[in-house]
């Protein structure tokens, strides 16, 4: 007879120190392959030539691996946060690895802060198969293995060894070649955004720092304390759309060579062609293009600080509104009139989808209609929000097919893309169009400005989504669409000459523009106000700007300031 068979002689057994060195050797090797194929785009055309600097790169990141982990190999602590890193790494490289992206602050803060309904797009079988492989498997193995250790005292000199010892031989290969690690590595200073998974770890902790931590009941500063709208304005409503992922190129009024654009096309509208986003994402340019900082000197820990521009519309008397068909206004209309639609149950406009953004119009009439002052509506579209582009249009709004219909469009070819993403902007022209004339019905003056919070990627250089970070994004992320429409009623009682307007089209402007057009769309006089930064100031005649400039000292000069403006800077055009 045969003894029977025990299942724990087939456990695998190992002391932490080999565990370690194989983790590392799994995680440099099998979850860092965005690390490595934009590290040999950066060493030459000859990678080849450049092998030896390539071994030290892959030793280097193994002994630093092996030395973290080296320093919580401990009982208790040691299984669950080195399964934890395995499936962080696997669930990471998936999406660098399908997107082009990287996993910084501002990815992880659009993640936090994405509804469950965009979160679940991204549960795909391709990333469930990649976690299984790259991350349930090896944590499998880690969780049935058996650790063994010494008596404690052994086990730390072991540890501190080992920890001493990876110090040692990591500072020894960095002097190996010491002049190129640091050339390289300060001209490439961006590749250590790509080491999975501590930088998306790194990041984590910073965002968790940055946004949440602190005194959050500290009260919001004032911004523009000395603000005075003009009196003797008129009966007037703006409604600012605000786009998602609309990327300027695919717009037809832009040259575009497909008709994305039917319905504004034929109306009497500006686009300016040169507009570039604050951000790469929602969360991080959203809350700058109402913020009075710029996007030279934003953060978002300082701008929620601070009120925004709609704060200080509210406090001169503008009735201000947002309707939101999206994820949330990231702070921006927490003091202000908020309607979430994104949650609506419209069986004709919702699904389990969400809602198309025809939602945002309903009812918009009526608002409209009781307005009797001066009135600013914001909306907040679902737009082109990827990556299941095919949800954002209605059948009828189908115009360019095949259309991608997958959540992972990584998996679909480019031009299906293209496709179900051309059919989001045509879907948002009609609803601009529907917009106009709904404006252009009321009997007093109107305007609406449409602007996108961030571009998007379609699979150039193998890129898609968007949120890289800015000094990486490419210009699909960053080139956004601008459009003005106003009532001539409106251009009248603003003092905008169209002709002067259609000159500037081609400008190089910014989200830095809208805080203080905003301003000068409301007559608003405050020193924080910068004429150079008002899109409609430049398309005033001169004698309007004069009395604009006026205005602005005579109001600047009866206001008291009670010094708790936000300080300008003035280090960015």
């Amino acid at each position: 007879m045969f003894p029977p068979i025990r299942p724990a002689l087939f456990r695998p057994q190992d002391s932490p120190t080999v565990i370690n060195l194989m983790a590392a050797a799994f995680l440099v090797c099998c979850a860092n392959g965005p690390f490595w194929a934009a590290f040999i785009s950066r060493i030459g055309q000859s990678p080849a030539g450049h092998v030896p600097f390539l071994v030290m790169t892959g030793v280097s990141l193994w002994l630093g691996f092996n030395l973290l982990f080296s320093l919580f190999s401990f009982r208790l602590l040691y299984k669950p946060l080195l399964t934890l890193v395995i499936c962080t790494a696997a669930l990471v490289s998936y999406f660098m690895i399908s997107y082009g992206i990287v996993i910084n602050q501002q990815m992880i803060t659009n993640l936090i802060e994405t509804d469950v309904r965009e979160a679940s797009e991204q549960f795909t079988w391709p990333l469930l198969r990649h976690f299984l492989l790259l991350g349930a498997l090896p944590s499998i193995l880690l969780i049935l293995s058996r650790v063994t250790y010494l008596p404690w005292r052994r086990e730390l000199a072991v540890r501190s060894s080992v920890i001493f010892g990876s110090a040692i031989l990591l500072a020894a290969v960095v002097l190996a070649d010491f002049k190129e690690f640091v050339f390289f590595g300060r001209t490439n200073s961006e590749l250590r955004m790509y080491i999975n998974p501590t930088y998306p770890i790194y990041s984590l902790i910073k965002t968790v720092k940055k946004n949440w931590q602190g005194d959050l009941s500290e009260p919001v500063k004032v911004v523009a304390a000395d603000a005075k709208r003009s009196a003797g304005t008129h009966r007037t409503a703006l409604v600012l759309v605000v786009g998602e992922a609309a990327r300027a190129v695919e717009f037809s009024l832009n040259g575009y060579r497909r008709p994305t654009n039917p319905q504004l096309s034929n109306r009497d509208v500006f686009s300016f062609t040169d507009v570039q986003s604050c951000g790469t994402d929602t969360a991080e340019s959203l809350p700058c293009m109402f913020s009075q900082l710029g996007r030279a000197s934003y953060s978002r820990s300082e701008a929620r600080r601070y009120e925004n521009v709609l704060d200080v519309l509210v406090r001169t008397g503008v009735e201000v509104v947002w309707r939101d068909n999206n994820s949330g206004s990231k702070g921006v209309a927490d003091r202000i009139r908020y309607e979430d639609l994104a949650n609506d149950k419209d069986p004709t406009l919702c699904s389990s989808d969400g809602c198309y953004d025809e939602i945002l119009l309903r009812d918009l009439g009526e608002m409209l209609g009781r307005n009797a002052g001066e009135m600013l509506i914001v909306l907040h579209q679902k737009g082109s929000h990827g990556p299941s582009y095919f949800k954002r249009s209605p059948k009828s709004f189908k115009p360019f097919l095949p259309e991608c219909h997958q959540d992972n469009v990584q998996n679909c070819d480019r031009q299906s893309i293209i496709n179900a993403y051309d059919n989001t902007i045509v879907y948002t022209d009609y609803i601009l169009g529907k917009l106009i004339d709904l404006l252009d019905a009321q009997n007093y003056a109107t305007a609406m400005l449409y602007i996108s919070d961030h571009g998007q990627s379609l699979g150039e250089n193998r890129i898609y989504l968007h949120g890289l970070p800015y000094a990486i994004a490419p210009r699909e992320q960053t080139h956004v669409p601008m459009i003005f429409w106003a009532s001539s009623g409106y251009l009248r009682e603003k003092g905008v000459d169209p002709g002067l307007l259609r000159r500037h089209e081609t400008d190089r402007i910014s989200h830095d523009y809208l805080f203080h057009s905003l301003l000068g769309l409301f007559d608003i006089t405050t020193e924080v106000y910068r004429q150079e930064l008002d899109l409609f100031y430049a398309a005033r005649s001169p004698a309007q700007q004069l009395e604009a400039h006026e205005e602005m000292t005579a109001g600047m000069k009866a206001a008291n300031p009670v010094g708790d403006n936000f300080p300008m800077k003035r280090d960015r055009k």
